[in-house]
């Protein structure tokens, strides 16, 4: 169900995009703003990242297969940074042409036709972020990623909208330091959720706080004396946890598997990001309890 929503919402996604660049494409050929062309630029490349966004979703929700048997969900890691190098190129030219008009300003005429058009992109930028929120699935990179960059947009387009209005005030330099403006919240984009789409990709687990969360979680479970080699790894949103538990010696095998199936019951029950969980059941002796709590 969230693959299918998430490939909706990508489509829908796909489609604003569109819209956005035929009316930004409309602003430039009529005032001939860097800033107004920074976030055409930037919509053009957001169309590139939303065509990935799908391609990226539309992979990951495939089941696994024999070359993938843990599924295809990095797929959509894989497109969320694959968009975040296109959002940081686009930075990089934005501020590039931004500091050559600096550098050498140019007179632009803005007409409140030109202010009312900007405005229209804002809101629907609003539209966008909304409907991803609310139909997608938020724990997706790739949707993440995408809500990460039109928030930036209605940043970016509101700040080129103010340009305008004092570009056509008569300060000059105001459209160039728009420009700049909006370049550098791209690279915050970038470096924010990349930040955590590199750290799925490298097989980061959640903090040591969260992992002790997941321990009293199994702690709490009666029979459950303690436990060791816990490790987790984040994927596409989704957690999975690796984890050895002590049970008395004596316990019958089907008790102990029952026990262990009661250990994955109760961290499914109280964390809803937590998918899988591989529990192995050993003996509670001195040689086993000694391991390390947390990882291999």
């Amino acid at each position: 169900m969230e693959g299918k929503s998430n490939i909706t919402a990508t489509k829908f996604v796909v489609t604003a995009n569109l819209f956005l660049i035929a009316v930004k494409l409309v602003v430039v050929l009529l005032t001939g703003s860097i800033a107004v062309l920074a976030v055409l630029v930037d919509s053009l490349f957001d169309l590139a990242g939303s065509l990935l966004a799908y391609f990226g979703v539309k992979k990951g929700s495939e089941p696994p297969d024999a070359n993938h048997l843990y599924g295809h969900r990095k797929y959509e890691t894989v497109s969320s940074i694959a968009q975040l190098i296109l959002i940081a190129l686009t930075a990089l030219f934005i501020i590039s042409e931004a500091l050559r008009r600096l550098s050498s300003p140019v007179a632009l005429q803005i007409t409140l036709a030109d202010l009312g058009i900007m405005a229209l992109t804002v809101l629907v930028d609003v539209g966008i972020v909304a409907y991803l929120k609310k139909k997608a699935d938020n724990a997706s990179p790739a949707i993440q990623a995408s809500i990460g960059n039109y928030s930036s947009d209605i940043m970016q387009n509101s700040l080129v909208l103010v340009g305008l209005v004092a570009t056509g005030s008569g300060f000059a330099a105001a459209d160039p330091i728009a420009a700049l403006v909006v370049a550098i919240l791209m690279l915050r984009v970038v470096y924010g959720v990349g930040r955590g789409a590199f750290g799925e990709l490298t097989d980061a687990g959640p903090p040591k706080k969260q992992l002790e969360r997941y321990a009293r979680a199994i702690m709490a479970v009666k029979g459950v004396k303690s436990f060791h080699k816990m490790r987790a790894r984040v994927v596409a949103g989704e957690t999975k946890i690796d984890v050895h538990i002590h049970l008395d010696p004596r316990m019958p095998l089907s008790h102990s598997h029952a026990l262990s199936e009661k250990v994955k019951q109760a961290l499914f029950r109280e964390f809803p990001e937590v998918k899988e969980v591989l529990v192995h059941a050993e003996p509670a002796t001195p040689r086993f309890m000694a391991g390390p709590k947390f990882g291999s």
